[in-house]
């Protein structure tokens, strides 16, 4: 979730450099461009996290994933309108309360998309346990191959999305099983080799970055699926799962750390947070805008994790009363279908 919010202070806040920008200052934007390839895994590591480990989804962890979701929402309305209070403005909208209730906007394609890997992960996890590793491993490969040339190449296949999508998460969904269920050299190579060749990724996706503001053409370098990108995640995954050490607070600290991308994306916070990027871009020095991009990441990935422990407590509240009433239905209606 670090990764995401700070990538989130690189091009998708300032745009892309043209090559004028780069002419004038190349090593400014080669560090730009690098730190961007770096901190872009990050989504596809939150997904392939969960493949690893295997979503088990049950009424009340989606119950719990939904009212976090709201929860944020309403918060972050909250906050705003009590910021607008002191500032003597109204900068919550009538329709932004509504907006609240749905799950789905522009700028939360990722709670969606993940939200149905949630739902279709029993399936997918009994299509893994029932494989054979051969299978499996045929399986990632048709679907690797099918993200790289239909979704990357060509874009001939839109369901991909550029890996902003389902599909996409299907896939690194199932290299994370793959590399649980049947370990292999990757999994069992020196950690040292994954961090050389993360490395690697980086320096090579950011030099053919560099090369492509000169040279444009349509596959982009910061796209999830990427297949340099989705390598890059593997090893960077396969690193840490090479560190053996055992730590309850990082444990605690894990639980709310979906919060910290809940505050950021939320529609009516990313466009300030943009803003103060911006600012900080334009009325300071490069190592003081560094400094002050990453304070901004770290006040927000504290202030995810702090809000979303005062939400931990709300639904220890309401966590029975709800699981009672979906109880209750789920009775009713399993008794009006004996009835029939």
């Amino acid at each position: 979730m670090f990764l995401i919010v700070f990538s989130h202070t690189n091009m998708f806040s300032l745009g892309r450099p043209h090559e004028a920008v780069f002419q004038a200052e190349p090593v400014w934007i080669s560090l730009r461009f690098g730190m961007q390839s770096f901190s872009y895994i990050g989504v596809n590591l939150f997904v392939l996290i969960s493949g690893y480990f295997a979503i088990h989804p049950k009424f009340r962890s989606l119950s719990s994933f939904l009212f976090q979701i709201l929860f944020f929402s309403l918060f972050c309305l909250f906050g705003l309108f009590a910021i607008g209070l002191g500032l003597g403005e109204n900068l919550v909208k009538t329709e932004m309360l509504k907006d609240a209730f749905f799950i789905i906007t522009k700028y939360n394609w990722f709670i969606s998309a993940y939200l149905m890997l949630m739902l279709f992960s029993p399936l997918l996890n009994v299509f893994c346990d029932v494989s054979s590793k051969r299978q499996l491993g045929f399986m990632v490969i048709l679907l690797f191959l099918s993200s790289t040339y239909l979704g990357w190449c060509t874009h001939l296949s839109k369901e991909f999305n550029d890996g902003f999508s389902f599909v996409s998460f299907i896939l690194l969904y199932l290299i994370g099983r793959y590399l649980h269920l049947h370990p292999n050299y990757f999994v069992m190579r020196p950690a040292r080799i994954d961090a050389i060749h993360f490395f690697l990724y980086v320096i090579v996706n950011t030099i053919i970055a560099l090369w492509r503001i000169s040279n444009p053409y349509h596959m982009s370098l910061f796209a999830l699926n990427n297949p340099l990108q989705i390598y890059g995640t593997v090893c960077f995954f396969l690193f840490f799962t090479k560190l053996n050490f055992e730590n309850k607070t990082i444990n605690d600290i894990a639980k709310g750390t979906f919060g910290i991308f809940l505050l950021q994306m939320h529609p009516q916070v990313i466009p300030y947070f943009r803003k103060t990027i911006k600012y900080f871009f334009e009325n300071s020095s490069h190592l003081i805008f560094s400094a002050s991009a990453l304070l901004t990441v770290l006040v927000f990935c504290l202030g995810g994790l702090a809000v979303d422990s005062l939400r931990r407590y709300v639904w220890a509240k309401l966590e029975g009363a709800v699981v009672d009433l979906y109880d209750y239905i789920k009775n009713k209606l399993l008794n009006v279908i004996g009835s029939e």
